[in-house]
């Protein structure tokens, strides 16, 4: 949640504009809640249409889908930074599931929303996906993880750790953005 007494504007992100892309299945209420609350927080939104998921993103034997493959889909779309959002359970190499997976410098990123809404509430599970968002954006700019515990850009392994980190970058990678990103594109 964004303090009272603090400017939006002045929060520390990864970008201050993003295209998102939803891959089915998409709940468009969840695409919704997750639009308006990056509007709230001065990062302009580009939607586009929903995309269907690639044949082969599916895993049957796991019931998810591989993330890699949700991010190669992902990265034909030209704009930069871009963000894949789907409902779906997702994995990628020996991980039981991801949050999200992104491409280092690319510009590319994906988020599950699947675990994200595990006992959570409304403002627990938008709280959750702008964290997941804004980390997997900013590996997608080019930042690595974080050891500082209140820094979006720590690891998360659980819902756990996702509560316990903060939405914002720490300022060690607040400047290591690169400008580009963090101003409002046109």
């Amino acid at each position: 949640m964004i303090p009272a007494t603090e400017e939006p504007s002045s929060l520390r992100l990864p970008v201050r504009a993003v295209t998102l892309v939803p891959i089915q299945p998409i709940d468009p209420a969840a695409l919704d809640e997750i639009s308006e609350a990056l509007r709230l927080r001065r990062v302009k939104v580009h939607r586009r249409s929903p995309i269907l998921r690639p044949r082969h993103s599916y895993d049957a034997r796991r019931r998810q889908l591989k993330a890699d493959a949700l991010l190669q889909r992902v990265a034909e779309v030209p704009e930069r930074p871009v963000l894949g959002i789907t409902n779906a359970d997702c994995y990628a190499g020996g991980l039981n599931f991801v949050f999200g997976i992104a491409q280092l410098h690319g510009g590319t990123a994906v988020v599950s929303l699947a675990r994200l809404r595990t006992g959570a509430d409304k403002s627990t599970f938008t709280a959750r996906a702008m964290k997941e968002i804004f980390h997997e954006l900013g590996h997608a700019v080019g930042l690595k993880h974080c050891e500082h515990r209140g820094c979006v850009m720590r690891f998360s392994d659980s819902l756990a750790d996702t509560d316990a980190k903060g939405e914002e970058l720490c300022a060690s990678c607040s400047r290591r953005v690169p400008s580009y990103f963090q101003r409002a594109l046109p």
